[in-house]
């Protein structure tokens, strides 16, 4: 009676809250003025129908003072939590959920400039004990936890709950092919572990709803030919069901035909197209991906096929979005996500794929991945194909289990005809935009162009380098006055062997637009050239040095190529095995340049190649024993030796290797004594004929350096690389000469801001932080570690600009 009291004065003093608030329409549509029917609802439930109503409306300042003043009196009445950031997203942003279901408490949040941004955590009365399974067509399906035996499906902007009847607990996917209320609409379930589908006709005029459950072992096995065939990742796609079949040699898309005849129900499965394949390989091998991970999703006429790749069991290494040309059957890797976002949720045992439009530019064209169980969110820049990495604050317990789910949906708004008509003819005129840099042809030109051409030419003798390239770059009337640099210039050539830069630079190559960009660490600038077209395709790096790339095309006619992208000089070697690494000793055009290669499988494990020699590999064995490496990492000239990581621990070393009877031994057969406790990244270079680890957390979280001590044959940390500065990438690990002050000292890493496409990431050895240059000043230090930075899964690696 206590509780019953209580609960009847907290709905009149709750009433009363709302008519005093009046004459607000915000209030007004809430519903619950128009007298006691309204409040009949269950209060537990009572302040999520409000702040429901609330994010249909167009948000000012005003209401949202009243939306913050009634939430936080509600959760006084209610004695509910309800938590409020300072600042509410607006109706363009994308909602996210984060379920405790130990504590039946869902926490909302957003995503802005790819970080986790939290707004309020509340108790829905839909969702306590269940969990999100999927969102299709403004509907919510769901089921228990933890036995995921009562499945039901909700509606969260009508409040419609239809509960389901129980079924046998198995790791069920889910798809449901149209809205409950649409005639022959059903909820479809697959599994991996039974070439089964179970679904359930939701047909609203049957007293009882009823699971049917259907093999699909003999349809299936007829279709691609093989056993243990299964389907996942249902989804729908204008107005049919389609899933991925999940075998070891039959990659399809197959359409699920669902026909409703009465009271029964036909499923057929029906060959739709095949998926597209995106190889494993990379260089270097150990850069090459243990694990994929594909998802199948549809929206309304389009079906998208999103390739997740693993670097480990973990971390994300790259991914490939596609989407189907359904004229040409052919699946399409979109280079550009407009209007719309992906989030990837892999973090538990039911990873679920979810899509929704968005008209917030800063949302659209990502592809958001929750991993590390909840810790890690992972944002692929489909555009710019970049990846930031981003920690989720702990907002669960890590003893208590987590679901994570995006709201297929946005509160949408009605605007006004008013503002619809002047939305419909305002012209907006502004320059073109790309990679932050506006082009506006039509400004300053008229001052190049009033210059004589003779003229030009003549300042342009004078130029070399980065100043040639931003001149040619300028228009069609600066590229008469610079022409492209004649190599066999004898005086050129002295002007370039004078002309130095204070770093090396990032480059990436950009497969897909053909375009390469360099980046300079120091100043953030960055120069863009064409990629020549014999080196258009799936051509990887190997490693980088003396400005010179070790190239290699892994897919239709393998070749390995030098190529300077400076000079535009590429230069062929003979053909050889897809090996796992590569280095070289001195630049092509050099009488000394020799390239080894290694591999620990097959009947050779050594290939070595004297460029101005004999036009052929010689190849040799290596006698590994029962101690069969598993790959050799970053190989380095040291002298008149090659040394190599050996499986991430030993240091092997290869004297000699000009002649045919080269010395092979373990200079050191461990890794250096490290206090990681994560999985950790090992590099090796060698500075001033000392060799050098660098060991690096599996997050930036830590970073060490090692000093090999060639008489005890054991590694000694040091604190500092003194005038040295050292580039690490998954390519190239090299330690150079610092010709700055400010540039010594310092760890760079191939990785940007998330916000700054031109601001590098290092390290400071003095600083034991991370942080960049801003026009050579250093920066105060960002973080601790690497996430809240990107990396291009482009290849990408250091090279020292070289004009030679």
């Amino acid at each position: 009676m206590e509780d019953e009291k209580d609960g009847g004065e907290r709905r009149r003093k709750l009433k009363d809250l709302f008519v005093s608030s009046s004459p607000s329409p915000l209030l007004d549509e809430i519903g619950v003025v128009a007298g006691d029917e309204e409040m009949t609802i269950m209060f537990q439930g009572e302040e999520i129908e409000i702040a429901r109503v609330l994010n249909l409306r167009l948000e000012d300042e005003n209401q949202q003072r009243i939306k913050k003043r009634v939430l936080q009196k509600i959760h006084v009445l209610s004695k509910m939590e309800i938590f409020y950031d300072h600042k509410l997203p607006s109706q363009h942003h994308q909602w996210f959920i984060a379920q405790n279901l130990v504590s039946h408490t869902q926490y909302f949040y957003t995503i802005h400039n790819k970080q986790y941004q939290y707004h309020y955590q509340c108790q829905v009365k839909e969702l306590h004990g269940r969990r999100v399974r999927g969102c299709f067509h403004g509907w919510v399906v769901l089921s228990n936890h933890p036995d995921s035996v009562l499945w039901s499906i909700w509606n969260p902007l009508t409040s419609n709950f239809i509960r389901l009847p129980p079924l046998i607990n198995h790791s069920y996917e889910c798809c449901l092919s149209s809205p409950p209320d649409v005639q022959g609409s059903v909820l479809l379930l697959t599994t991996t572990k039974l070439p089964t589908i179970v679904f359930c006709r939701l047909d609203r005029k049957r007293k009882r709803l009823r699971w049917i459950e259907m093999s699909y072992a003999k349809q299936l096995g007829s279709i691609s030919g093989v056993d243990d065939c299964f389907l996942q990742s249902p989804t729908c796609c204008n107005g049919k069901v389609y899933a991925m079949t999940l075998g070891a040699y039959y990659n399809f898309v197959i359409q699920v035909d669902i026909v409703v005849k009465g009271r029964q129900v036909v499923i057929s499965l029906i060959p739709f197209v095949e998926l597209s394949s995106t190889s494993y390989n990379r260089c270097p091998s150990f850069n090459s991906f243990q694990m994929m991970q594909g998802f199948l999703k549809g929206s309304c006429t389009d079906l998208f096929y999103i390739d997740v790749c693993y670097k480990d069991e973990t971390v994300v290494g790259d991914v490939h979005l596609y989407k189907l040309d359904a004229t040409s059957m052919m699946w399409e890797e979109m280079v550009e996500l407009k209007n719309a976002i992906f989030f990837l949720q892999i973090a538990s045992d039911h990873p679920t794929c979810y899509y929704s439009s968005t008209v917030d530019s800063e949302q659209e064209g990502y592809v958001h991945i929750l991993g590390e169980s909840g810790k890690i969110l992972y944002s692929f820049d489909v555009k710019d194909r970049t990846i930031s990495i981003s920690s989720m604050p702990c907002i669960i317990p890590e003893s208590q289990v987590s679901a994570w789910a995006m709201l297929e949906w946005r509160f949408e708004l009605d605007l006004g005809e008013s503002q619809q008509e002047e939305d419909a003819t305002q012209i907006v005129v502004k320059p073109v935009k790309g990679d932050n840099i506006d082009y506006d042809n039509t400004i300053g030109e008229s001052y190049i162009l009033s210059i004589p051409i003779h003229i030009l030419e003549v300042i342009m003798k004078h130029c070399v380098g980065i100043e040639y390239m931003r001149f040619r770059a300028t228009c069609k009337h600066c590229r008469l006055a610079a022409p492209p640099i004649q190599w066999s210039n004898k005086t050129t050539l002295r002007r370039l062997q004078m002309y130095s830069l204070v770093s090396p630079w990032l480059m990436v190559l950009d497969n897909y637009r053909g375009i390469i960009t360099f980046i300079d660490p120091l100043s953030g600038e960055r120069y863009f050239i064409k990629t020549p077209q014999e080196l258009k395709g799936d051509y990887q790096i190997y490693c980088s040095r003396f400005g010179w790339l070790l190239m290699y095309k892994i897919e239709h006619e393998p070749q390995l190529v030098f190529f300077n992208p400076f000079t535009s000089n590429i230069r062929k070697l003979p053909a050889v095995p897809y090996l796992e690494n590569f280095c070289f000793s001195a630049p092509p055009t050099s009488s000394d340049c020799m390239v080894v290669g290694f591999t620990t499988s097959g009947q050779w494990h050594v290939y070595i190649h004297i460029v101005s020699g004999e036009s052929r590999w010689h190849s040799f064995s290596l006698n590994f024993g029962i101690d069969d490496p598993f790959s050799y990492h970053f190989p380095t000239f040291n002298g008149r030796g090659v040394y190599a990581l050996c499986n991430n621990e030993g240091v092997d070393a290869f004297r000699d290797v000009t002649d045919a009877d080269f010395s092979w031994e373990t200079v050191v057969d461990k890794a250096p004594i490290s206090g990681f406790k994560s999985p950790a990244q090992y590099f090796l270079s060698s500075c001033d004929q000392h060799l050098l680890q660098i060991i690096v957390g599996k997050f930036g979280e830590s970073v060490e350096v090692f000093k090999l001590n060639e008489s005890t044959k054991e590694w000694e940390k040091i604190d500092g690389l003194g005038k040295h500065m050292i580039y690490i990438s998954n390519t190239t690990c090299i330690c150079l000469e610092a010709k700055s002050p400010e540039m010594g000292n310092n760890i760079y890493f191939p990785r940007l801001l998330h916000n700054d496409d031109t601001k590098i990431v290092f390290y400071s050895l003095e600083t034991n932080r991370y942080h960049t240059f801003d026009d050579k000043s250093i920066q105060e230090s960002f973080s601790a570690d690497l996430l809240t930075t990107k990396h291009h899964s482009h290849p990408h690696t250091w090279i020292e600009p070289s004009w030679l």
